[in-house]
């Protein structure tokens, strides 16, 4: 039971709950972990396209911008939590175009084979997200496994 577990994590303040949740239960079923966090990208935008020339980076690859760095370590520091507390863990930041960030952690669950998600509530801190529909809300409405919504 629960050998695979999916940990989505996000700016909010729900993220440290969510780790913790998430530990707890590994550490009683001896589950791995995969933590992962999932940015919503956009075309890329004049001074992206223009920081890629200079740097010779191809059109279409990531240019690491520094909101992408502190994503990164968001994700790194919440493994390195969750494997100093004795859980297997890793991690991945994913990409995702706006508004598909649900179906993102939800083809990621299924590639994975996880038996439950674990991820924070809602994120009411955002004016944007008065206008899209609840991460949340979408992954419990279309997993195919438990979904464990962290307050």
């Amino acid at each position: 039971m629960y050998k695979r577990i999916l940990a989505a994590i996000d700016w909010t303040d729900s993220t440290e709950a969510v780790l913790d949740q998430t530990r707890r239960l590994a550490s009683l079923t001896g589950g791995a972990v995969h933590v992962v966090h999932v940015r919503a990208t956009d075309f890329q935008s004049v001074p992206q396209m223009l920081g890629s020339m200079a740097s010779r980076t191809p059109l279409g690859e990531s240019v690491e911008t520094e909101a992408g760095g502190v994503a990164r370590r968001m994700v790194e520091d919440a493994v390195a939590a969750l494997v100093a507390a004795g859980v297997d863990a890793e991690g991945a930041l994913l990409d995702s175009a706006p508004g598909n960030v649900p179906r993102t952690v939800l083809e990621r669950a299924r590639e994975l084979d996880v038996e439950l998600i674990v991820l924070g509530s809602r994120n009411h801190t955002r004016p944007s997200a008065l206008f899209r529909s609840n991460v949340a809300d979408e992954v419990s409405r279309q997993a195919t496994c438990p979904v464990l919504i962290v307050p």
